[in-house]
């Protein structure tokens, strides 16, 4: 009884994706059987057939696209010995960035409470964390409160604490409670550095303070020529918005500032970090320029190509085929422990 349910319920499932996209039953018969062999063929899920929209492209087309299971391939040209810090990330190329960071509890009680004092808001997050998990904003109230906040950073689980990062008004207006960031893949090859996607994301309601679209957030492509947002926004629950659902800003068309500036910084910075061939950078455009908020040695597959259902696989694909960082593994990890006890630890 039990297997019979499971295999009605599996069933239903399997019709739900199918139905909206066939037109009649022989278009039923044809996307169902494309779908089966997708999955069990080309080991395409079938969340990521329906978000690349696989029943409109060719094959030839379709096997550009990095899926979620070649992800894993980005340890063949990306070592994490230089993103696994956000701190330590930062002390790297500290020049580049806009604001002033902190790694807590290894500052010291009175540092910290200076350097809440002084920014009178900041956040902090897990120093090794990802996806937003953890981040609080901190405001300053008095000393005794700053200390007290302190003491529950325990030395096993330390946080970066950097300046609160105040965002243009034109990035502001989409969703005033996050800072709406940018994601943007840059690739090196043959010493240049090239942008392979960009995408604006944008937080949801009051209580999100963070944009990622893991946890509820929009994004939508941008033109990299122009900086200009060129596609609707999108969540990762299928939904498209032709303007932010919480405040009505309108999403396409949308001019970033300062995305000349933008493009160049991260140009440089990975310039300076060749370790990575491929990073994600989150970019924030704040009042006065430019300021990256960190990096990711690997990037997520599905933000860069969901939004405007293009593949970026054609140059990445078969570079990440190859392990091109062996022997090199051990001593990228030998030079981040390193420098994490004696830069970020002050051992």
């Amino acid at each position: 009884m039990r297997l019979i349910k499971l295999f009605k319920h599996k069933a239903k499932t399997f019709d739900d994706m199918i139905r909206p996209l066939a037109n009649d039953k022989w278009d039923y018969f044809v996307i169902a059987t494309d779908l089966l062999w997708c999955r069990y063929v080309m080991k395409v899920p079938f969340d990521e057939y329906l978000k690349y929209n696989f029943h409109n492209l060719r094959h030839r087309y379709r096997k550009h696209f990095i899926l979620q299971r070649e992800r894993g391939k980005f340890v063949n040209v990306n070592t994490n010995a230089f993103t696994k810090s956000k701190y330590l990330f930062y002390t790297y190329i500290s020049d580049l960035f806009q604001r002033e960071m902190i790694l807590a509890p290894f500052c010291g009680e009175d540092a910290f409470v200076q350097f809440l004092k002084k920014h009178q808001k900041i956040v902090a997050k897990p120093d090794r964390g990802s996806l937003g998990v953890g981040l609080e904003v901190v405001k300053y109230t008095d000393d005794q409160a700053a200390k007290d906040y302190f003491a529950g950073i325990s030395a096993d689980r330390p946080f970066v604490c950097e300046e609160f990062i105040r965002q243009h008004p034109v990035l502001s207006q989409l969703n005033p409670a996050s800072v709406n960031t940018l994601r943007v893949v840059s690739l090196l090859q043959d010493g240049e550095v090239e942008i392979v996607a960009a995408i604006l994301k944008t937080g949801m309601g009051d209580d999100n303070i963070t944009d990622n679209l893991s946890l509820g957030g929009i994004g939508a492509q941008i033109d990299v020529g122009t900086g200009i947002v060129c596609t609707f926004g999108k969540d990762f629950h299928f939904h498209t918005f032709t303007h932010h659902p919480h405040t009505g800003a309108p999403i396409l068309g949308l001019q970033i500032p300062y995305w000349d500036q933008a493009v160049a910084l991260i140009k440089e910075a990975h310039t300076r970090l060749p370790q990575c061939l491929i990073y994600g950078w989150d970019i924030a455009i704040t009042e006065s320029g430019v300021d990256i908020v960190e990096a990711n040695s690997k990037p997520g597959t599905r933000i860069m190509q969901v939004m405007d259902g293009v593949p970026k696989g054609q140059k990445i694909l078969p570079l990440i085929q190859k392990d091109r960082l062996k022997g090199k593994r051990k001593e990228y990890l030998d030079a981040f422990l390193k420098d994490y006890k004696t830069i970020a630890l002050g051992q």
